[in-house]
């Protein structure tokens, strides 16, 4: 639990708030994306997240955003946690944050749950795109998310935005930076009708039910998201899937279930998305390119932080050699190299 200062703030509000009374509260994980806490009531499990200590900008840790999208999906068929109450008040915990519904499942990484065959890696990738249409097809304006974003030129600003606050935290030389920045401003493809996007969409964001046939019980972790190009989504998605990726890999375990033969290939992956939004994957290869990219462009900031000694983590430390595998593998979704 806290500290007891903290505690009891903390209690006083559950109890106002969800009508319940705390037992007890444990890090699940944290990291530069918001912290996740299990919370033990007397009515059972919850999941209480909230900023992390060493922040890399507001808007990326917004709980305001997370609580209103959540809000947003219940009637939907996009499988997300249902949400139940926000603090806004930090002298409640410190920091403001949510409380949701907690979702039984697994997020994976390297390996699948036991019992699960190679022959289910496929089954879990199909699930996930299955997942993923079904968020880019819901109706966002009659979900009352109008507003929530800026859909109008999204794609024209994502080089400008990313590229800027790269800059503004740049602590070594990595010409792919630049040189991959002036290839997707040159090669932009003619943007995507708007939908609601995650922004850090991979399994792991996901919880995938523990039994088959595999499904996902929940998209998690929806700091980033936005209304714009669904593409963008998808190119995550599939810029870490599956055994085509060249070593060494960057974050190899991102999605390293999928690093096995018999996976589907990003393309039979694509056309099932294709098949299910009516979307065009043509550029595809660019989407790659810039997820990398971007992703790079924000998670050097956390390679930043430890340069200046404001964080000491092992993800911190690996994103030494991370954040260059990035650019590389953007570059060969490019034809860079």
């Amino acid at each position: 639990m806290p500290a007891e200062t903290q505690t009891e703030p903390l209690q006083r509000w559950v109890a106002i708030n969800l009508g319940e009374q705390v037992r007890s509260l444990r890090p699940l994980s944290g990291g530069n994306s918001n912290e996740t806490m299990l919370l033990q009531t007397d009515a059972g499990l919850r999941i209480l997240r909230r900023p992390p200590a060493a922040q890399l900008g507001h808007g990326a840790h917004s709980m305001e955003r997370e609580f209103r999208i959540l809000r947003a999906l219940e009637p939907s068929d996009v499988p997300a946690p249902r949400a139940l109450a926000l603090c806004e008040d930090p002298q409640v915990f410190d920091v403001p944050f949510l409380v949701m519904e907690h979702v039984p499942g697994c997020a994976l990484t390297e390996s699948l749950p036991d019992g699960f065959g190679e022959d289910a890696v496929g089954e879990v990738g199909f699930a996930v795109v299955e997942a993923l249409a079904r968020m880019h097809s819901a109706p966002w304006r009659e979900l009352g998310l109008e507003g929530y974003g800026r859909p109008e030129g999204f794609l024209d600003r994502q080089v400008t935005r990313w590229r800027r606050q790269y800059e503004a935290r740049e602590v070594r030389d990595l010409p792919l930076f630049r040189e991959l920045a002036v290839w997707l401003e040159a090669n932009r493809p003619p943007a995507q009708p708007p939908a609601i996007i995650h922004g850090d969409f991979h399994v792991d964001n996901c919880l995938v039910t523990e039994s088959r046939p595999s499904r996902v019980a929940a998209i998690i972790d929806w700091e980033m998201s936005t209304i714009g190009d669904p593409l963008i989504d998808l190119g995550l998605l599939l810029a870490f899937w599956s055994n085509q990726r060249p070593a060494p890999r960057a974050m190899p375990s991102v999605q390293g279930f999928s690093y096995v033969e018999g996976a589907p290939s990003r393309a039979a992956l694509a056309e099932r998305y294709c098949e299910l939004t009516g979307r065009s994957v043509e550029h595809l290869h660019y989407y790659m390119a810039l997820a990398f990219w971007k992703l790079a462009a924000i998670v050097e900031g956390a390679y930043a932080l430890l340069v200046a000694g404001d964080v000491s983590s092992e993800y911190a430390r690996k994103l030494a050699a991370d954040v260059p595998l990035l650019f590389e593998e953007a570059a060969g979704f490019a034809g860079l190299a």
